[in-house]
C-alpha cells in the first residue's frame, strides 16, 4: 500500500505539472479527468528511492506473470478498485497491463470504475476513447463504490468537497449512464463489461456470488458491502420471495 500511495502521489503531481518526469512510467491510458480530485498530493513528491524502484519493478514482474497466466488460460483478470488515495496507481498498473495483453476482440485485463465518484463517467469516456485510438479492446467492471465515509472524511479534513456524488440518485444515474455507454459500445465493437451491483433494478437478474471464509475475514468485507448499499438488507425479503417461487417451480416440475 505504501508503494501504491507513493506512485499515486507522483502520478497526481505529473497531472498537475506535465513537465514532471517519471522515468519509470510505462505506456498507459488516461488516469485522470479534468474533474478528478488531486488534493491528496499537496506538495511536490520526492522521486522514488532505489529501493522503491526495485519494489515497483518486482510488482510489475508479478503482474506481468499473472496476466500471462490468464492469457494462456483464457481467463479474464479483474483488477479491483480501492480508495482514491491509491487508485491512480492501480489504474496505471491496470491500463499498462491492458495495453500489453488485451488483443483482438477479447480483453483479458479489466479495470474497475467506481461510479459513486463524481469524475467516474468523464474518466471512463477518456479511457475508452484513448484505448480505441490505440486499438486496445477494454474490459471494465462497474461498481458503485465502498468507501463513502472514508472518502468524505479525508476530503473534509483537507478542506475540499467530497469526491462522492451528493445523492444516491446521482450515483445510480452515473452507474446507469456508464452501463448504457459500455453496453452500446460493446454491441458495436470489441470490449467487455461486468455490471457488479447490489441494486435490484440493475443487477439481480444476472448472477450472484457468495463470499466465504473465516468469520474474522469475511465480516469486514460484508460490512463494507452493507455500507455501500444500505438497500441490500431491505431487499433480503424480496430475495426470499424469489427463492420460494423458484423452489415451488422446481418441485412442481419434479412431481409432474
Amino acid at each position: 500500500m505504501a508503494l501504491l500511495e507513493r506512485v499515486s502521489d507522483l502520478l497526481r503531481w505529473q497531472q498537475k505539472d506535465p513537465s514532471f518526469i517519471l522515468p519509470w512510467k510505462q505506456d498507459s491510458l488516461p488516469i485522470f479527468a479534468e474533474s478528478s480530485p488531486l488534493y491528496h498530493t499537496q506538495k511536490r513528491p520526492e522521486p522514488l528511492t532505489p529501493e522503491e524502484e526495485s519494489d515497483l519493478e518486482l510488482a510489475n514482474q508479478r503482474l506481468l506473470e499473472l496476466c500471462q497466466k490468464c492469457v494462456d488460460a483464457n481467463i479474464p483478470l479483474l483488477v479491483d478498485a480501492e480508495h482514491t488515495t491509491v487508485q491512480p496507481a492501480i489504474d496505471y498498473f491496470t491500463y499498462s497491463s491492458a495495453i500489453m495483453h488485451n488483443k483482438d476482440d477479447k480483453p483479458i485485463v479489466f479495470g474497475t470504475i467506481q461510479t459513486y465518484l463524481k469524475d467516474a463517467k468523464e474518466r471512463l469516456l477518456l479511457t475508452t476513447k484513448a484505448a480505441e485510438k490505440m486499438g486496445v479492446p477494454m474490459g471494465f467492471k462497474l461498481v458503485r463504490g465502498a468507501y463513502m465515509s472514508t472518502e468524505s472524511k479525508f476530503a473534509d479534513s483537507l478542506g475540499f468537497a467530497s469526491p462522492i456524488h451528493n445523492t444516491i440518485l446521482d450515483t445510480h444515474n452515473c452507474f446507469n449512464d456508464c452501463s448504457s455507454f459500455l453496453l452500446e459500445k460493446i454491441a458495436n465493437g470489441p470490449g467487455s463489461d461486468i455490471l457488479a451491483t447490489h441494486n435490484i433494478e440493475s443487477g439481480f437478474q444476472v448472477s450472484k456470488y457468495m463470499p466465504f471464509g473465516p468469520v474474522e475475514m469475511v465480516m469486514p468485507y460484508l460490512l463494507r458491502r452493507a455500507e455501500e448499499n444500505r438497500g441490500l438488507l431491505a431487499a433480503s425479503g424480496f430475495d426470499r420471495q424469489l427463492m420460494r417461487k423458484e423452489l415451488g417451480r422446481r418441485l412442481k416440475a419434479a412431481v409432474f
